[in-house]
């Protein structure tokens, strides 16, 4: 698959296939589509973040486009299984109030909108270039959505700098401004020493996405991916598809692509998919049985 010249790039096709929604019925069968992909590589339990500032409008606002994503994940967890929790994540490029909006959006969807009897939103994020937008522009926001520990901080950091230089300060600003419990890539932190012992000493989990750290040019080959690097410094890691339809991977794929390429033995790829669970927003109940599958799949 090609390479995109840079985020901007991304960022584009990523708009247009969100242009594509337009009817309420295009939001049930993209979410239970994502779900039935999720079923066929066996994943238990997802946290879906749906970009839909770019298509509130055309769904009668915000709040009412959450309502309808809520109910298209219940129909779609009903039917295949999947176990889904909603990630409400702030677009950089549109700017802090647009953040506060969005934090308050979320309070609101631990009240408001259940999936399956459960609260519809388990994390608050931060997509978007980010460049010329740091956490720290964001603070105010998360401290909104997160502050009472509801809803889990899963901001994105560490992918592309901030500014020059400033890769490993956007992992520690996400650390400690921020208070993620994850932080999506991290890549640009793998070889500063200080913010690798943050991440270590607070337990905070990096969500890596080899696939797409390649194709948009954050590291130069797969094989040169620091994901092993961060395995062997402690630091917990999941492995992930970020977007499949742009990126042309899934669950299988990564954890296969791990294996031959970064050579990931079964403990280390065991690892990284319990993770996967212990750090996620799911049900107690769910989390111990995938953990128990985890152990069963070592031991065969």
């Amino acid at each position: 698959m090609e390479r995109f010249t840079d985020f901007s790039a991304f960022v584009k096709v990523y708009i247009a296939a969100c242009d594509c929604l337009r009817q309420e019925e295009d939001l049930y069968r993209l979410i239970l589509e994502v779900a039935q992909d999720l079923q066929k590589c066996g994943v238990a339990w997802t946290e879906i973040a749906p970009s839909f500032t770019f298509y509130a409008e055309r769904f009668g606002g915000m709040a009412a486009t959450l309502g309808i994503i809520a109910k298209a994940a219940e129909v779609a967890e009903k039917e295949t299984g999947v176990g889904i929790g909603l990630v409400l994540s702030v677009e950089r490029q549109l700017g802090v109030d647009g953040a506060l909006e969005l934090a308050h959006l979320a309070r609101r969807g631990t009240k408001e909108w259940k999936i399956c009897g459960r609260n519809a939103v388990v994390g608050f994020g931060l997509h978007g270039p980010e460049e010329g937008f740091p956490p720290a522009l964001f603070q105010e926001a998360f401290d909104v959505a997160c502050g009472d520990g509801v809803i889990a901080s899963l901001p994105h950091a560490g992918e592309i700098a901030p500014g020059p230089g400033e890769g490993p300060k956007s992992v520690l600003d996400s650390a400690i401004l921020l208070k993620a419990t994850r932080i999506a890539h991290g890549v640009l932190a793998a070889n500063n020493i200080e913010v690798l012992k943050v991440l270590r000493d607070s337990n905070i989990c990096l969500d890596i996405c080899v696939t797409s750290n390649y194709l948009l040019n954050v590291v130069s080959s797969r094989k040169d991916h620091p994901l092993p690097h961060f395995l062997k410094e402690g630091v917990k890691c999941t492995i992930n598809s970020d977007d499949p339809l742009l990126f042309g991977c899934d669950i299988f794929s990564e954890f296969e692509l791990c294996r031959r390429e970064l050579n990931m033995n079964d403990d280390l790829l065991a690892d990284c998919a319990k993770a996967s669970f212990e750090y996620s927003r799911a049900p107690i109940s769910l989390k111990l049985k995938g953990l128990n599958g985890i152990d069963d799949w070592l031991s065969f």
